[in-house]
């Protein structure tokens, strides 16, 4: 069975993308580049710049929705839209950040790791596999065991020399080892 936040992503990215230069992150990586689509209470998109009301339109429009309801707050320099989609159990966050916790993706050397992927006729620009592993070893608070786990199911799909590459670029690559090793050699 496929996870509602799939159904979600294939109307609300197309919508965003003909306004903003959108990137697909969070787990929705897996999904975009190998097709898996494991479970999620959230959809995580990067838009550098974005004004939260415009947003909400484009989202309610996409979805027919008649009622918007979201929230947008500020940590450091990164601006968090949540906009939340009533789904049969519960809701779906779309969350739009305007940066990943390493920076914002044109001024780092992830620029080089979003690539296009068309999945279900859907044309996505996501991060690469490469780049979302170094984004998960390096969060602020560790890697979480989900990520780990996750990882481990699909470790022979990535390419560990270039996300190794790409933190070195990043200047986190202690943080990457250690992750590799959580995920390829426990």
């Amino acid at each position: 069975m496929v996870p509602v936040w799939v159904e979600v992503l294939k109307k609300v990215y197309p919508a965003l993308a003909r306004h903003h230069n959108a990137v697909v992150g969070g787990s929705q990586v897996f999904y975009v580049t190998l097709g898996l689509a494991f479970p999620s209470k959230d959809i995580d998109i990067f838009i550098e710049a974005f004004n939260p009301m415009f947003l909400s339109r484009i989202i309610a429009e996409a979805l027919g929705l008649g009622e918007e309801r979201y929230e947008v707050f500020r940590k450091g320099d990164n601006v968090v839209f949540h906009f939340f989609v009533p789904v049969e159990v519960g809701v779906v966050s779309v969350e739009v950040m305007s940066r990943t916790h390493l920076g914002k993706i044109s001024e780092t050397p992830l620029f080089n790791e979003v690539v296009l992927v068309k999945r279900d006729c859907v044309e996505y620009w996501t991060l690469s596999l490469e780049a979302y592993a170094v984004l998960q070893a390096t969060r602020p608070d560790g890697p979480r065991d989900v990520d780990v786990a996750r990882f481990r199911l699909v470790k022979d799909r990535v390419d560990w020399e270039r996300a190794r590459r790409v933190a070195s670029e990043l200047g986190v690559r202690d943080k990457f080892e250690t992750f590799y090793r959580l995920v390829c050699m426990t």
